[in-house]
């Protein structure tokens, strides 16, 4: 076997790339203040049925049929073909085929339900080693596809039912132990079983009955009207001159207008819906002369514009604007130039006036419904064409390049908040069970997560894969020389990789008030040493901080092979030990002691009304993480004059 094989073509392993997500978007981060834990809400008679259910399924084996062989066989060999492609192009393509045993790969692939279940099982552990390139996408959908067809195969025959029952004894005592517990982390085994089952074409009722108990939403953001509104909300102030004709006479003079431009939240259950609304009343002074006759008036024009806006996953759109304008007009002088009859001119003048008022009104209230419907469209043209290809290019074209959008994803309003529900799990990922934590009515900006939403995205990103201290140095360039100091070069220390884990590579698991962040890694590369597989955490309480709230690491990072259990009387190798060394000095910088969570920056239109700080947190042990951010506290700034101290409240920008 080769010990390491060069990449057909080149694959650079990126992180998640959530900053280039609108500021409101961002995935909850663990960031707030204290607030008490509430009791853990897992459907725990749920969970016991489910369990009794897997335990009685034990009786239902069925060895897949000649058709289920054939159809894993079918998906293999399509499968097979965009690899042979790609090996045929590339320069090291004769050693993965070698490696691969590809005429036994094809062979295995066109037997149908002939196929060697040990063969199978082979070449998935080929494909299922830490190689250099085997985390590409074409060797990932052939080692999935080969899997699938061993399972099968193994079903149909030798020691299935054997397996079968052991996988729902294993299936039984998670759902349990979650119920007992009310810990989602005891439940990191059942979405794996769920899957082999599936590969295995045993037990569909009971798959379907446990995905769909646990396919709850594990993403919720609430975002406040009020915050939006630091944004859109604005004043009218404008002065404008007026020259117009109105019913053959030439009218002239000035109109101010004020009022107030706002955002009003439209409560709808089946998208997100917005009003920009402009209420204002123009003044106006003028005069009109026609003939001997000079007439000043003074009008008053109450204007109301309203446009409203439909963002749904897919899309962002407005209807047109909507005016109106009603005004009254009050004559404050007529004057007659001619020097005999004025009294009559001005008696005619007064009531040729009140004949025509109420047509002249109602010119002057269709040319000022017809100007500001004009000019709030042309103003609102600009921005909303801005959010539409902002949505695009920063929300859903981003996560979809990088194949983290949500399965689900709705949008909603409320007569005060924007609410956006997500479930983010992949068809053999598990979702939430149970219902998020409620929050203060106060925070403008509320994230809730649940832990299955992160450790179905990591798990997406990292499964197998292989991370290179190259790979980080170059993202740290990328984004700057943000990247921790620990994941960088270290010119006292060789070059570094890891080969992460297929199942949990990098997890989040939560108790009351706590936070276990874990690494998993299946082998660890240190210049030229090779290590084997270990397990690394820490675990962090949410404590007080000077400024507000910070992490506290408890303990030590631990570093552990798999299944090792500290203090149970085994002792670690003197590899194991070595290693051990190693990736404490990296990990205890990654891994800080104390983390402090600064207050939240807001970006582009939004930031004067941040950065929030965090009011509250919680971290619950059903897997719920809940974070709220309030308004900014005012700054009070105080000056003597005299002897008398004055306060003056302001907002830090």
């Amino acid at each position: 076997m080769h010990a390491r094989l060069s990449r057909p073509r080149s694959s650079c392993v990126r992180l998640p790339g959530w900053a280039s997500l609108p500021t409101l978007i961002l995935p909850a981060a663990v960031a707030a203040a204290v607030a008490a834990p509430t009791a853990a809400q897992l459907p725990a008679d749920r969970l016991v049925q489910l369990a009794d259910e897997a335990t009685t399924a034990a009786a239902t084996f069925q060895p897949p049929s000649a058709a289920v062989l054939d159809a894993a066989a079918g998906t293999l060999r399509q499968a097979l073909e965009p690899l042979d492609a790609l090996l045929a192009r590339s320069k090291s393509g004769a050693d993965w085929r070698e490696y691969l045993d590809w005429p036994a790969l094809q062979a295995q692939a066109a037997s149908g339900a002939a196929a060697d279940p040990a063969a199978l099982r082979k070449l998935v552990d080929l494909l299922s080693a830490t190689e250099t390139g085997l985390d590409m996408p074409d060797f990932v959908r052939v080692r999935k596809a080969a899997n699938r067809y061993a399972e099968a195969a193994d079903a149909a025959r030798g020691t299935g039912a054997d397996r079968f029952a052991q996988r729902l004894q294993s299936l039984s005592t998670a759902l349990r132990k979650a119920a007992e517990t009310g810990s989602a982390d005891d439940l990191a085994g059942v979405a794996p079983t769920l899957e082999r089952l599936v590969m295995a074409a045993q037990a569909p009722g009971l798959v379907q009955a446990v995905r769909s108990s646990f396919g709850r939403p594990n993403m919720l953001l609430a975002v406040h009207e009020n915050l939006f509104a630091e944004a859109v909300n604005r004043p009218v102030d404008q002065v404008t001159p007026i020259n117009e004709n109105v019913l053959g006479t030439r009218v002239r003079g000035t109109g101010h207008t004020t009022g107030m431009v706002r955002l009003d939240f439209v409560p709808a259950p089946d998208r997100a819906v917005f009003d920009l609304v402009l209420a204002a009343r123009a003044v106006s002074t003028t005069r009109g002369s026609q003939g001997p006759v000079t007439v000043s008036t003074q009008g008053t024009t109450d204007l109301m514009a309203r446009r409203r806006i439909f963002l749904t996953e897919h899309s962002v759109s407005a209807s047109p604007v909507e005016a109106s304008a009603d005004t009254h007009t009050a004559v404050t002088g007529i004057g007659v130039t001619k020097r005999f009859g004025k009294n009559l001119i001005r008696r005619i003048a007064t009531k040729k006036i009140a004949e025509t008022k109420p047509k002249a009104e109602a010119i002057a209230e269709g040319r000022a419904r017809d100007r500001l419907r004009q000019q709030f469209t042309e103003q609102t043209e600009p921005a909303l064409a801005r959010f539409r290809e902002q949505f695009q290019s920063r929300v859903r074209g981003p996560l979809e390049a990088r194949g983290l959008y949500p399965e689900m994803l709705h949008l909603n309003t409320t007569d005060s908040q924007l609410v956006v529900t997500a479930r983010k799990s992949l068809a053999d990922q598990l979702a939430a069970a149970s219902l998020p934590p409620s929050l203060g009515s106060n925070n403008l900006l509320t994230a809730r997560v649940h832990e299955s939403a992160v450790n179905n995205v990591l798990e997406q990103k990292f499964s197998g894969r292989i991370l290179r201290q190259a790979d980080v140095d170059a993202l740290a360039k990328e984004m700057k020389g943000s990247m921790p100091a620990s994941l960088g070069s270290d010119p006292d220390q060789p070059p570094w990789e890891v080969t992460f884990a297929k199942q949990r590579p990098i997890s989040v698991s939560t108790a009351d008030g706590r936070v276990k962040l874990m690494v998993r890694g299946d082998k660890f590369v240190s210049g030229d040493r090779e290590f084997p597989g270990m397990d690394i955490w820490a675990t962090y309480a949410i404590g007080h901080a000077p400024q507000g709230i910070m992490l506290v690491r408890e303990g030590d990072v631990q570093i552990y092979p798999p299944g090792f259990v500290p203090g149970g009387g085994e002792k670690l190798s003197p590899a194991e030990t070595s290693l051990r060394r190693i990736l404490q000095r990296r990990f205890d910088k990654l891994f800080k002691s104390e983390i402090e969570i600064p207050d939240l920056p807001l970006q582009g239109e939004l930031a004067a009304a941040g950065p929030l700080p965090l009011g509250e947190l919680i971290a619950r042990r059903d897997g719920w993480i809940a974070a709220g951010w309030r308004k900014k506290d005012p700054v009070v700034h105080e000056t003597v004059r005299g002897e008398t101290i004055v306060r003056e409240a302001s907002f830090v920008r």
